[in-house]
């Protein structure tokens, strides 16, 4: 079953989506660098996937933001999630951050300018994304990820560069469908996504990557390098029958 919070004002420019499954010690920090964005027309959905912790109590004191949207679900992994945010979602640009990592003031409105960008000049690029940094359990920062040059789709065979620092249409995600219920979803949706955009760079760190002992990505080891080989066959399948060389629509 599931319920959502939410207040429904004027449809927003950009969507975020949460995606939470018991983060109570994490989800302040991310909360309050989503309110804290600079970009004037956002709305946060928060999707708590079933969580058995204090997740619901902590995200509740931020039901005073207008902006902020609470749906509660039952567990169904990060994926489920994300299609039950993306499903909500008005905006017509959308971003997911998970409920333990952290977005820098500025990071909707650059991302957005950049989708802008290419929009004026008649450019298909749908998704864009930045440079990131990996901090710690105690917000200390570890080690910057710097891309030297955007990823191309081809490239996607060799793996997954795109980071956790992204913006893309609405209108991407219903083309390229829903995302699976594996790990590595952002892998395996951009595999698919590709078939319909090229990808832009903004060459500014946006965001912050919590390393923490409690999370799935880095303690599923052989699971995860499975499901990345699984993207990277699908990827050279897709150019083998050359659907990444074809006119995208």
């Amino acid at each position: 079953m599931v319920t959502e919070i939410a207040v429904k004002d004027s449809a927003p420019e950009v969507s975020i989506v949460v995606p939470m499954y018991n983060a109570q010690q994490w989800v302040a920090q991310t909360l309050n660098s989503l309110v804290s964005q600079i970009f004037p027309s956002i709305e946060i959905i928060v999707v708590n996937d079933g969580s058995t912790d204090n997740s619901e109590n902590v995200v509740k004191q931020f039901f005073f933001d207008r902006r902020l949207r609470y749906i509660k679900k039952e567990n169904g992994g990060c994926g489920s999630a994300l299609n039950v945010g993306h499903e909500a979602a008005r905006g017509k640009y959308v971003t997911w951050c998970s409920a333990d990592n952290i977005y820098f003031p500025s990071f909707i409105v650059e991302l957005h300018s950049a989708l802008k960008s290419f929009e004026r000049r008649g450019i298909n690029c749908q998704y864009v994304y930045g440079d990131f940094t990996y901090i710690d359990a105690h917000n200390r920062r570890m080690q910057d990820v710097i891309h030297k040059a955007p990823q191309s789709r081809k490239d996607l065979v060799n793996g997954y560069d795109l980071g956790m620092a992204f913006l893309y249409t609405m209108d991407l995600w219903r083309k390229a469908g829903p995302y699976w219920d594996r790990i590595c979803e952002d892998y395996e949706f951009v595999t698919r996504a590709a078939l319909y955009t090229e990808f832009g760079l903004a060459r500014s760190i946006l965001a912050a990557f919590r390393i923490h002992p409690d999370q799935i990505t880095g303690n599923r080891k052989d699971e995860e390098k499975s499901t990345a080989d699984f993207c990277k066959a699908r990827a050279a399948e897709f150019i083998a029958e050359g659907k990444y060389d074809t006119e995208m629509h």
